[in-house]
């Protein structure tokens, strides 16, 4: 499996107090080295961690906007729903916006997570096979069969964070857009909804 391109910053640019991480090349190597590979994860969940100054930023832009773009009292009737309207048009368009960001971090980090899974369980199953063929001899690995079940394990525990941080990222984000919700046409955006919604482990379909 080629290693995954990862460090699009552009869903991040809000999220990170100062700039967002540079891109960085993901490798096997990375895989393999559990600080660093938690250390790239945990960068790229800021955005989830934030969601909720995030929402709430939002939403303190939209009341300027709403009262900016208020109609004097004079047409009372029609200022109303004017107002009304606008702010709706505005409230959806804010929850559109993060809710394709959010969707995109979480594609991004299910990549890598993903990728590094899968890296490491090809090792192992191939070490695995040549351990147990009594007609080779093993050779002396730099990690062995026992480290590399333990980091199996590992990233298999961190695909289980992965689950709870989305499904505790949506339900953050659904307080605040009651009335958003991605349109059944919209099968990728319903996949990774359905996914986080129900708290579940794996990777949604891919992003155009």
């Amino acid at each position: 499996m080629p290693a995954p391109p990862f460090g699009t910053a552009s869903a991040y640019t809000d999220s990170f107090p100062a700039a967002p991480p540079k891109q960085v090349t993901v490798t096997a190597e990375t895989c393999f080295n559990l600080s660093v590979f938690r250390d790239i994860v945990r960068q790229y969940r800021k955005l989830d961690d934030q969601i909720i100054i995030r929402l709430n930023r939002a939403q303190a832009q939209l009341r300027d906007q709403d009262r900016l773009q208020s109609i004097p009292s004079a047409s009372a009737s029609s200022s109303s729903s004017s107002s009304s309207s606008l702010k709706m048009s505005g409230s959806e368009g804010m929850c559109a916006k993060l809710w394709q960001e959010m969707m995109a971090g979480w594609a991004h980090r299910q990549t890598l997570l993903t990728f590094c899974s899968e890296t490491v369980n090809d090792s192992l199953s191939h070490k695995t096979e040549i351990d147990q063929n009594p007609n080779k001899s093993t050779p002396r690995w730099e990690r062995g069969i026992k480290e590399e079940e333990v980091l199996a394990d590992q990233l298999e525990s961190e695909q289980s964070i992965e689950a709870i941080i989305r499904k505790r990222t949506l339900d953050a984000f659904k307080s605040r857009c009651q009335f958003f919700s991605p349109p059944p046409s919209d099968q990728i955006s319903r996949a990774w909804w359905d996914l986080a919604d129900h708290g579940k482990k794996g990777k949604g379909p891919d992003l155009a």
